[in-house]
């Protein structure tokens, strides 16, 4: 029960720093000044985000914090929030193990 706990809480870590990577990274990638990033705001009809920029934006995030994201099952049509691909990216970094 604690090793899952701690599993979640280290989840739940990745996914805020996913999530605030994303926040900061989405002005150069969208080139536009955005104040503030929620996490409900949709991708491709609020943000006019593209498969390009998606893709930027994913290998910013990943430069960023240092991780591998596997995108062998991303599906973009199920990405439809910033939180969307918040929790995407979070469940699928690829571990060194």
């Amino acid at each position: 029960m604690e090793q899952e706990t701690l599993t979640r809480g280290a989840d739940a870590t990745l996914r805020r720093r996913v999530f605030d990577s994303m926040s900061a990274l989405l002005p150069g990638v969208l080139n536009r000044e955005m104040p503030h990033v929620s996490e409900d705001m949709k991708l491709m009809s609020e943000l006019g985000m593209r498969s390009a920029s998606l893709l930027e934006l994913l290998l910013g995030v990943e430069d960023d914090l240092g991780i591998e994201i596997d995108v062998e099952e991303i599906d973009a049509a199920g990405m439809h929030s910033v939180g969307d691909l918040a929790d995407y990216v979070a469940s699928h970094v690829i571990s060194d193990n």
